[in-house]
């Protein structure tokens, strides 16, 4: 075999395949060409950083706190145990090619992904990369022919090993220190993108529960068309007592020079979607969750074939030469016809492929959905994508702005309308036109003024469509023009592929819940952002901008591994030293509320944790556990810490019980200590 293209997904490879070959057959773990060119693929991470303990025990969650921080260059590499057979099947592929060429994805990751599946093979091959960002056949085509020496692309295949090294080295040991030395019975985690947004909800919490309303004034005037007032213009950040309003009130007496300025605005269709608009856009839409809009998206993708690589950064296509025929296959779609019918074209600004990152927005395949195949949630979802793809090629709307005044006795009162006039890409998602009223408005239409009281609100507690742009947009919390810039061009904290998995995360760890829409922090969750300083290191998203500030220069060759090692180290000591500080006082678990009795069973301390009642004997072996929810099944939701304190002093209490249908009833229960439940007195 003389060319071998090793590419990041099975998809990835079977479009190369499509491309490059053209005739090629399908083997087992891999698609082989009539021409001889063959083309295999990982799962994306194949290969991983071997665990802390894994190279030293003392490293790990059993060795001793004095032993942190750790650190260690060049972190040794283990093959991931459910990618065996996969990576076996790479490596004698590779064993026989004479050119590999590197097909993953154009960017770090991707980057990283091959590398560290050819460093664990220990090969020495000639090999070449295939930098594509236009997954057409004419992009693929040409990113073939323009194949680089692989040695070319040293400084991003470093930059991709520090930074997976650097989030390991920086987030295990920071999450080991806090929970060893707060002796919490709970994993309390800390991480570069993990604490940030956990920060970001504890604060803005913090906010809404200390804000404290203020009550201020207004002059309005109603108009004859309901829609509209005129409301008294002041300046910005004013707000007028009731005094100084109705003072204002009182001095009004002349309306005139009433004027009202009209002007059409263009409105250019929406973006296509990456990954995290899509998210947003659905969680506003319908209150999904960042997990389940990837997920289904992820379907529609890998099984359904309906849609493009979902986990994007990117709201543009690289090119449009495809695209006519896509729409061809869409043309019984009475959107796509009158698209085709009147020839319109794509959005021009959304086709730009210096806006490409490692893949395109997200957009519909040329796979024809049959809705009675797919779930409800797919049909939804599919809809959605289709809809904003097709609206992309119809005209801007256009809009009718009018905005009115008059003063009276030096006082300006303003009103303002926008009305769509003519629909354009919004016939896509069946909108109406309107007439506008404003226009038709004089002086006389204007009724009396009235007094109208407003009153200051806090924020909005964040749910998932405002914490993904946060974190999108990280940048906004930092104060140096330079620390924005980067957070700017590596768009935020987190990619769009991780995200919704760090939300998940902050969830199942209990650092926060949902309630609803919106996400809270909960008691833990404040505890672990409370115990440090407002300048600790992990709080902000500045140490991402830091980060991606020295990965920058590594990847242009600026900085050496050695001296990145040397920077890496300072900062992990420095966060542990900050850890040790503000925690070496705390000798309690976080979600320890009080002392709540004497273990049955050994004696020690029981505590109240966020669940359960547990001994403080936990680490000597003691396993006694009063759960709170230890009656739910017999309808009692909660134990409380009084009923607590009684059944764990060996006492009797009587509680009230419901029936499976619904009867009401009373029975004295008792704590066993042998099984750690509570159990109804015979």
């Amino acid at each position: 075999m003389k060319e071998l293209f090793v590419c990041e997904k099975p998809d990835q490879a079977k479009s190369y395949a499509e491309s490059l070959s053209k005739d090629f057959i399908a083997k087992k773990g891999y698609y082989e060409g009539r021409d001889g060119k063959v083309f295999t693929y990982a799962f994306g991470h194949l290969v991983s950083c071997k665990s802390p303990e894994e190279i030293n025990p003392d490293w790990g969650w059993k060795g001793n706190v004095e032993t942190l921080p750790f650190f260690i260059r060049n972190i040794p590499l283990k093959l991931q145990d459910d990618k065996k057979e996969q990576y076996q099947i790479i490596k004698k592929l590779m064993e026989q090619a004479e050119i590999i060429y590197n097909s993953t994805d154009a960017g770090r990751e991707g980057e990283h992904i091959f590398r560290k599946i050819y460093k664990l093979t220990g090969l020495n091959k000639q090999v070449k990369r295939i930098w594509c960002q236009d997954m057409t056949n004419t992009g693929i085509q040409k990113a073939y022919a323009n194949a680089k020496d692989a040695n070319e692309f040293e400084g991003l295949a470093l930059a991709g090993q520090l930074r997976e090294e650097a989030d390991l080295l920086v987030g295990i040991n920071a999450t080991q220190l806090l929970t060893k030395l707060s002796k919490s019975t709970k994993l309390l985690s800390l991480g570069r993108v993990q604490t940030p947004t956990l920060a970001m909800i504890v604060k803005r919490d913090s906010i809404i529960e200390s804000f404290q309303k203020v009550l201020h004034y207004t002059i309005v005037a109603e108009t004859q068309k309901k829609e509209i007032d005129f409301e008294l213009l002041v300046e910005k950040d004013t707000q007028l007592t009731k005094e100084e309003a109705i003072k204002i009130l009182n001095s009004l007496n002349k309306r005139e020079n009433y004027t009202c300025e009209i002007k059409e605005e263009k409105e250019k269709p929406k973006n296509l979607f990456d990954l995290t608009k899509l998210q947003m856009h659905m969680n506003d839409r319908f209150g999904w969750s960042a997990k389940k809009t990837l997920d289904i998206t992820q379907m529609l993708y890998e099984k359904r074939k309906l849609v493009t690589y979902p986990r994007t950064s990117s709201q543009y296509i690289a090119n449009d030469e495809e695209i006519p025929e896509l729409l061809k296959q869409h043309s019984d779609n009475p959107f796509i016809k009158h698209v085709l019918d009147n020839n319109y074209t794509i959005e021009k600004s959304f086709v730009d492929p210096s806006k490409v990152t490692d893949h395109e927005a997200i957009i519909i395949t040329s796979e024809i959905p049959n809705f009675n195949a797919l779930s409800q949630d797919e049909g939804i979802l599919y809809t959605e994508i289709f809809n904003r793809f097709v609206s992309a090629f119809y005209p801007p709307a256009i809009y009718q702005k009018s905005i009115a005044f008059f003063t009276d006795n030096g006082h300006t009162f303003k009103a303002e309308e926008k009305a769509l006039i003519k629909l354009g890409w919004r016939e896509v998602f069946a909108e109406q036109t309107k007439v506008p009223l404003l226009p038709e408005l004089t002086m006389n239409n204007i009724q009396e003024y009235q007094l109208k009281a407003k009153e200051t609100s806090p924020p909005k507690r964040y749910n998932e469509k405002s914490l993904l742009s946060d974190m999108e947009n990280a940048g906004k919390f930092l104060q140096d023009e330079s620390d924005k810039k980067i957070m700017k061009t590596v768009e935020g904290i987190g990619t769009p592929a991780t995200r919704a998995a760090i939300i998940e995360l902050l969830i199942n760890r209990e650092f926060v819940e949902r309630k609803g829409k919106q996400l809270v922090s909960t008691k833990l969750g404040r505890d672990i952002i409370g115990m440090m300083p407002q300048g600790f290191s992990l709080y902000s998203p500045k140490l991402t901008a830091l980060f991606e500030n020295m990965l920058l220069d590594v990847q242009n060759n600026q900085m050496s591994k050695d001296k990145f090692y040397s920077n890496l180290e300072t900062l992990v000591k420095n966060i542990a030293t900050e850890i040790r500080q503000n925690i070496k006082e705390v000798a309690t678990d976080t979600s320890v509320k009080e002392v709540v009795a004497r273990c049955p069973k050994c004696g020690k301390d029981m505590y109240e944790g966020t669940k359960n009642y547990y001994c403080s004997g936990y680490k000597d072996g003691c396993k006694t556990s009063l759960w709170k929810n230890g009656l739910e099944k017999l309808g009692k939701k909660n134990i409380t810490v009084r009923e607590a304190k009684k059944l764990l002093s060996g006492e009797k209490v009587k509680v009230n019980l419901k029936s499976q249908s619904g009867t009401s009833y009373q029975k004295e229960v008792i704590f066993n200590k042998e099984k750690s439940w509570v159990e109804i007195v015979k």
